[in-house]
Parts: C-alpha cells; sequence; structure tokens
C-alpha cells in the first residue's frame, strides 16, 4: 500500500470516528428525549399539560390569524446581486480611507457567545486610543439607514456619548460586517451597493464552518440558514475575515472544492483574537465558586457551550476513569446550554459526584471565569471542531496550562505549549491528565499563542488597509 493510500485510509478511519461519537451523541439525546415523553404521558403533570396543550394551541393560532390578517404585504425581494452565478467584475477598488465596523446584530441579540465576546472586544481595541492606518467607525442599521453606534461604544469604553448621526458613505470605504449577520444581508444590500459605487469594499468577518463542514453538531435550524448565509455573503463579500488561518483556508478550500459563486477576485485573510479579559478590580467570586476550587484537589476547568461538539462527555468520562483509578481531582464545567445538551446535562446534574467533585456553572462572568482559571490546575479543551478557540488563549494568558484535542486550529493557536490528545477519546484524555499530573508531560503557557485584543483590532486594520490577504480566489 502506498503511503498516499494509508493516509487516505487513515483519514476515513477518522472520519468514521467522528461519525460514530455524533451518533452516539445524538442516541443518548435521543433516549433522554424519550424518557421524559414517557414520563409526561404517565405521570399526573403529562395529563394536566395534555389538556393545557389545547388551550395553548388556540390561543396561538388565534394570535397568528390576528397578526396575519394586520401584517402589511411584503415587498417583492429586490436581492442586490443575482443567485445563479457570480456577479460581474468591477472596477479596481479607491485605496482605504475609513473602515466602518457594523455592529448592528451584537446591539439587537447580545447573548454573550463567542461571537459577541469577539465583537465587543475589537470595537474596545479599535477605540483604544490607538493610531490606526484608516480610522474606524462604530456603525449600525437602522430602517436601511446607517447611524454612527456611540453608545455602544461608549459602554465599552467609556467617555461621553455623543448622539448617534447617520453616516454617509464616503470614497474608499471598507464596510466591515464584524457581527453575527445572518439576517443582514437583505437589509443593508443598498448600503453595500452605495460602498461600491464609492469604490469601496464589503468585508465579512467569519467565524467558523461547522455548519458546512459538520451539519449533525448544529442545531437543526442553523444548518439551512447558515447554509443560505454563506452563499448570499460570497456573492455580496469583496473579501472575508476569518478568525484564524485554519479557517480562512477552509473557507478558500470549501468554495473552491464545491464551486460556490463568489464575487470575482474573492480575498480572503484572518486575525487572531485576543486572549486578555476585561475585569473589574473589585471583583469577587460567588461563594459557590470559591467553594469548588477549595481544597487540596487538583482542579480541572472546561469552557464552552453546553453542545454535541464541544466534548463536555468526553471530559465527563475521563473525569469518571480517573476517579476509578484513585485519582482525586475536580471537573468544573463553565457554559451556558446550547442545543442538542439535554442528555449530558441530565447526566452532570445527575452524577453521583454533583457538587462534590463535578461542579457545572452556566452564569458565570468574566470576573469569576478568571478566579476560575487562576485556581486551576490545567484548562481542559476536549471540542472537536472550532473557529478558534478563545478558552485556550484566556486559560494561557492566566500561565494555566492547556490540555486540548489534536485538531488542526488548536495547533495554530496552541503550538508548541499546549498539550494534545486523540480528538473525542476519553481515555486518551484520561491518559494525558495522568501523565501531566505525574510529571511526564508538561505543557507551557508562554509558548501558546498570545495575542491583545488591540493587536487583534490592529491585524484587522491592517489586513484591510494595505491588501494583506493570504488567499485569492479567481
Amino acid at each position: 500500500m502506498s503511503e498516499r493510500q494509508d493516509r487516505e485510509r487513515g483519514r476515513d478511519r477518522e472520519r468514521i470516528r467522528l461519525l460514530e461519537f455524533q451518533l452516539d451523541h445524538l442516541r443518548a439525546e435521543l433516549l433522554h428525549l424519550t424518557h421524559e415523553r414517557y414520563r409526561l404521558i404517565y405521570s399526573a403533570s403529562g395529563h394536566i399539560y395534555r389538556f393545557l396543550r389545547a388551550i395553548e394551541a388556540f390561543i396561538a393560532d388565534s394570535a397568528s390569524a390576528i397578526v396575519a390578517r394586520f401584517r402589511p404585504p411584503s415587498p417583492p425581494a429586490t436581492p442586490s446581486m443575482p443567485a445563479p452565478g457570480a456577479p460581474a467584475a468591477r472596477g479596481a477598488p479607491l485605496p482605504a480611507r475609513r473602515l466602518l465596523v457594523d455592529v448592528t446584530g451584537t446591539i439587537k441579540r447580545d447573548a454573550g457567545t463567542g461571537i459577541q465576546r469577539v465583537v465587543k472586544e475589537v470595537v474596545r481595541g479599535l477605540f483604544s486610543g490607538d493610531s490606526f492606518d484608516i480610522p474606524a467607525v462604530a456603525v449600525r442599521c437602522e430602517g436601511g439607514r446607517l447611524l454612527s453606534a456611540n453608545g455602544f461604544v461608549a459602554e465599552l469604553v467609556g467617555g461621553a456619548v455623543a448622539p448617534d448621526s447617520e453616516i454617509a458613505i464616503e470614497a474608499g470605504d471598507r464596510f466591515l460586517m464584524l457581527s453575527d449577520s445572518w439576517n443582514a444581508f437583505d437589509e443593508l444590500a443598498p448600503i453595500f451597493e452605495k460602498i461600491r459605487d464609492e469604490g469601496g469594499e464589503v468585508v465579512t468577518c467569519i467565524f467558523d464552518l461547522i455548519p458546512e463542514l459538520y451539519p449533525h453538531a448544529c442545531h437543526e435550524v442553523t444548518v439551512p440558514r447558515y447554509r443560505a448565509w454563506l452563499r448570499q455573503a460570497l456573492l455580496e463579500s469583496d473579501s472575508f475575515l476569518a478568525i484564524s488561518r485554519t479557517v480562512a483556508d477552509e473557507l478558500a478550500d470549501y468554495v473552491a472544492a464545491q464551486g460556490l459563486p463568489h464575487r470575482p477576485g474573492l480575498k480572503i485573510g484572518w486575525f487572531h483574537c485576543g486572549s486578555d479579559l476585561a475585569l473589574r478590580a473589585d471583583a469577587a467570586p460567588r461563594n459557590k465558586i470559591g467553594a469548588a476550587v477549595a481544597g487540596d484537589a487538583p482542579v480541572f476547568l472546561v469552557v464552552g457551550t453546553i453542545e454535541p461538539r464541544k466534548g463536555q462527555r468526553v471530559a465527563i468520562r475521563a473525569f469518571e476513569e480517573l476517579r476509578a483509578n484513585g485519582r482525586d481531582l475536580r471537573l468544573i464545567l463553565v457554559g451556558r446550554r446550547g442545543w442538542f445538551e439535554e442528555a449530558v446535562v441530565n447526566e452532570i446534574v445527575g452524577h453521583g459526584e454533583f457538587g462534590r467533585r463535578l461542579f457545572w456553572f452556566e452564569d458565570a462572568d468574566d470576573d469569576e471565569l478568571s478566579f476560575l482559571y487562576d485556581h486551576a490546575a490545567a484548562l481542559i479543551f476536549p471540542s472537536y471542531a472550532e473557529g478558534f478557540g478563545l478558552p485556550i488563549v484566556e486559560a494561557a494568558r492566566r500561565g494555566r496550562p492547556v490540555i486540548c484535542s489534536d485538531i488542526p486550529v488548536f495547533r495554530e493557536v496552541g503550538g508548541s505549549g499546549a498539550l494534545y490528545f486523540r480528538v473525542n477519546d476519553a481515555k486518551a484524555l484520561a491518559g494525558t491528565i495522568a501523565d501531566f499530573l505525574d510529571g511526564r508531560r508538561a505543557g507551557d503557557p508562554d509558548q501558546v499563542l498570545r495575542v491583545a485584543w488591540r493587536d487583534a483590532a490592529r491585524r484587522i486594520v491592517d489586513v484591510i488597509a494595505r491588501e494583506e490577504w493570504s488567499r485569492r480566489l479567481p
């Protein structure tokens, strides 16, 4: 067998193992939901709910009928670019003169997730007082108009709040869709046209390709929504900025492999997220968080939304194996509920060690997260798909070793400073933790990527203003 065939068979085995992992997670979720269904059917509360369900349906149907009766007819859609193929090429853009940073999505929907964290920290970096090649203006869209987002910026960096005012598009403006732009392209289509009419360009930030590459890891609504967004974004955007080189390469390769229509000469670049947290000087953790790290047993921290790809079940299985082998340690999970999480949450809260050696905090703020980083023996990041991996760099910046899945983006971020284990392999994780505890393996936080959010903001401006793109598509 040739070396190439051997590599392909190895990749096939890993793909099958990943699919088996996803299937196992979904099977556990299905069994849990089936159990809950039976509990409702045969319990007294279930009979009461069955009666209330009919009333709920009647109220919902009546409300929908009233809304439909009084809703004005929707105007026909007028997309700015034809969908069947790539739009026609335009002349060369003017040099960048100003960066308009769209934060509409975060202003409207700040769920406190990684995307909103990136948006807020990049804006904080852009308005930190540093000098950049071109000035940045935070903007928001309202009723088809482009307005300054002065209040949003003031909340992040302080200072006097000037009233928001309408923004006039100028020659050479670059319009950066920094915020989650899933619903924004249709609304902003007229603004895109004005940007290009003035010799400017539209730049879209892309955080990952997970719904395309790992659809079974996502909520059922996310996949078609993302699919439609990506294809529209490829037609509307002159360039993309990814939050890692890995995602930038994945995007370029995926577009080429799938033959997806895009703007001629599409440019793709990347920046790295920051690792510094904005903390309060007088902050103190709640008693339950302080109690979770009290004692001599080493604490291992897992940070991330409770969802299939984050690998909390892998961490719990490794924790159980280490406990069975006589290891006294604590596992702390930090992250809000996500999707397909019912079975995992039930496993966490129903665990025999929950509240003693296994903890879950779904509402920890940045100050409490920083406290947990400082008191952890190491961060465990067992995700099998990410666009960057913020907890890796945040933990390393606090001087904490990092143990993470061996996937390309984590190699980019963790470098030679992180410890890696075979993805989705609880035994491999348990072995790595044991080696770490016994001193056979050691991580070096100083060798993990260390970028401040000011540096991330500067990189964004430099790529756009200086045309420092890593890939260009025909």
